[in-house]
Formats: structure tokens, C-alpha cells, sequence
């Protein structure tokens, strides 16, 4: 089984490159994914992303609310984040990641 590689994430002006999670990270998600607590999506995605951050960055994992951003970038990190800790799998080449839309149809494609 080979490592899966790390991803860049992007909220707003910021750029971050987030290793593999940990087991401990991972644990720390798990939660957060079953919990029912009325965060809403956008809580939610703030928690798992400030899980993500604690290891490497953990001055900006304490103020995600103040980035400048929006509800896609929001979901694309952390459908990112997700993949890195197994929760979902990663696209096969030619699929859409989590939070993209595929390619309308005809665009890119050749007809015989």
C-alpha cells in the first residue's frame, strides 16, 4: 500500500500544504463527522479543518473565522481532508474530486 501524498488547501489569500493525517487526527474527525450538534455544514468543515491545521499550523487553525473565503473553497479543503484521513476516497483519473462538478458533456470530449 503506498503513503498518500499531501494536499494543498486553499481559504481565501492562504495557502496550505496538510500531510497525511495522523491516527490521532483522524480520531479527533470521526466525531465531528457523527455528531449532530446543529453546527451546520460550515461549523462542521471549520472543525475538521482546524483538526487538519493543529499539527503544522496551529496559529491559523485558531483563527479560520477570519479568513476571507468562500462555501466552495470551504468544501473543497475539506473534502481534501477527508481523503487524506480515508473518509473518502480519492478520484480516479478523469473523475470529479468531492465538492467539483464534472465537465459538461462535450467539453473535452471527441465524437467520431
Amino acid at each position: 500500500m503506498t503513503r498518500m501524498a499531501s494536499k494543498q488547501i486553499t481559504l481565501g489569500h492562504k495557502v496550505w500544504t496538510i500531510r497525511p493525517l495522523t491516527l490521532k487526527q483522524v480520531q479527533a474527525i470521526e466525531p465531528v463527522l457523527l455528531a449532530g450538534d446543529g453546527k451546520g455544514v460550515v461549523g462542521t468543515a471549520l472543525a475538521i479543518l482546524r483538526v487538519a491545521l493543529s499539527r503544522d499550523f496551529p496559529e491559523d487553525a485558531n483563527c479560520l473565522e477570519d479568513f476571507e473565503t468562500t462555501t466552495d473553497e470551504i468544501s473543497l479543503a475539506m473534502g481534501d481532508i477527508l481523503q487524506l484521513g480515508g473518509f473518502l476516497r480519492s478520484p480516479m483519473p478523469g473523475e470529479a474530486s468531492a465538492g467539483e462538478s464534472p465537465a459538461p458533456i462535450g467539453v473535452g470530449s471527441i465524437r467520431a
